[in-house]
């Protein structure tokens, strides 16, 4: 008896298109969620951000050292760098030396 009934509740929901459709809908989405794509495709999402990111992060950083690069040419920044960091004196600089006391 439980049997007949069951096929007669399922051929009513069968001949109904839009309740089969909203069902059909609601397994693919649970089959989504328990299968882990879903998390993946998150993860996937939030990876390509990153690095994305890192890559805009390494063009400007190659942007930066090219300037550098740049300046390091110029004799004038090594006559510069020189006198400023390893104390040296230009061909015609006046030079004082204080003697310690």
């Amino acid at each position: 008896m439980s049997y007949s009934r069951f096929a007669v509740g399922l051929r009513r929901l069968l001949n109904h298109p839009g309740r089969v459709a909203f069902i059909c809908m609601i397994i693919f989405g649970v089959s989504i969620v328990l299968n882990g794509n879903l998390w993946r495709l998150w993860g996937l999402h939030r990876d390509f951000d990153r690095i994305t990111m890192e890559i805009d992060n390494s063009k400007k950083a190659t942007l930066d050292l090219e300037v550098q690069l740049k300046q390091a040419k110029d004799p004038a920044f090594i006559e510069r760098q020189a006198r400023d960091k390893l104390d040296l004196a230009g061909e015609h600089d006046l030079v004082f030396v204080f003697p310690e006391q």
